[in-house]
């Protein structure tokens, strides 16, 4: 059986991840014995009950007879792990019946990730109980489980196809340039579907999404006049330079951006060339729904700030880019480019 349908569906990374670890946990208990005996913890007695995305944590396992709770975070991507992100998980749970243990794991990409965090929870938040535990397993500590099972067994081709795509995305992922952490990702989801209702919506105009160090750009291609609508943001001086401002889907500070210029094949349009010559030297136009946008270079410009949650940055910069693609096909329509 190959788990390859886990990973290419679409779910994330981490999504996809967590489910393939969490069928492990549910359908092995050879597995789950390894995995207590790589923290040098007795696992707990009696049956288990496994979820994942409980109160948005990766995956939950109960062990009601122990009276255990056991907590796992999962990550692919580096620094991908969200300030207080373990913190925050155990403080949904900490609430439980207080006579429960509860142990943290965190499974990251490689060693040495996610220290800060669980020296956070660890010796800083101030309800975190002494008799409570923490523990990191990186994901390649998790695969040597692989040497315990033939790939000819009844699951040896799931087990080992599944730990082979979770490493293989572990490495692309510290190849990107610019990869999802720290924020990068909720931006990525925000400017996709800002593109696709684009696309969506003007059919004879085709939009693709562009990823850069500190913004995503949401462009039009092979039009005459050629629209950007970008979504920006602070990023870190360092790799992974994971943005600054970006704490969550529902706290993001960031800029919206708006331009439009003429394309290399507008200029062979002589009636739309003769009236963008006119417009430049206005130097500034103002679109209806967006606002004025000024010359600079040969581009008109528009930028304004945003503070808020992800739905309602979706929304205005939707609302940007259809205003902006509205005033561009007014503009081709009196030139007579446009139908």
């Amino acid at each position: 059986m190959n788990p390859h349908f886990f990973f290419e569906g679409k779910l994330s990374r981490e999504e996809s991840a967590s489910a393939f670890l969490a069928t492990l946990l549910e359908g092995r208990a050879d597995f789950r014995s390894f995995l207590f005996r790589m923290m040098e913890i007795a696992e707990p007695p009696g049956p288990v009950q496994v979820r994942i995305e409980k109160d948005e944590i990766d995956i939950r396992l109960d062990y009601p007879g122990a009276k255990t709770v056991i907590l796992i975070e999962n990550k692919i991507r580096p620094g991908a792990l969200q300030v207080n992100q373990l913190v925050n998980y155990y403080r949904k749970v900490c609430g439980d019946p207080s006579d429960s243990w509860i142990l943290s794991i965190l499974v990251p990409p490689s060693p040495g990730y996610g220290a800060g965090e669980t020296t956070r929870l660890a010796h800083h938040h101030k309800q975190f109980r002494p008799t409570d535990t923490i523990r990191t397993v990186p994901w390649g500590t998790l695969a040597e489980f692989c040497s315990q099972v033939p790939r000819e067994d009844a699951d040896g081709e799931f087990v080992h196809r599944g730990f082979e795509i979770v490493l293989g995305m572990i490495k692309k992922a510290f190849q990107e340039k610019y990869p999802l952490v720290g924020g990068r990702e909720i931006a990525q989801d925000i400017a996709q579907t800002v593109c696709n209702v684009l696309m969506n919506e003007c059919t004879d105009m085709p939009f693709r999404c562009w990823r850069g160090k500190d913004f995503f750009n949401i462009y039009s291609v092979g039009t005459d006049l050629t629209v950007y609508v970008d979504l920006a943001f602070r990023v870190a001086d360092t790799k992974p330079f994971a943005p600054l401002d970006i704490h969550s889907s529902k706290d993001i500070t960031a800029t919206l951006r708006t331009q439009f210029s003429l394309s290399a094949k507008g200029k062979h349009n002589p009636a739309l060339k003769e009236q963008w010559g006119r417009l430049c030297q206005q130097k500034l136009y103002d679109v209806p729904g967006n606002g004025p946008h000024e010359l600079v270079g040969r581009w008109f410009k528009r930028e304004e700030p945003f503070s808020g949650d992800a739905k309602l940055l979706e929304q205005r910069l939707t609302e940007m880019g259809r205003a902006l693609v509205n005033s561009v096909r007014h503009l081709e329509r009196t030139s007579g480019s446009g139908g």
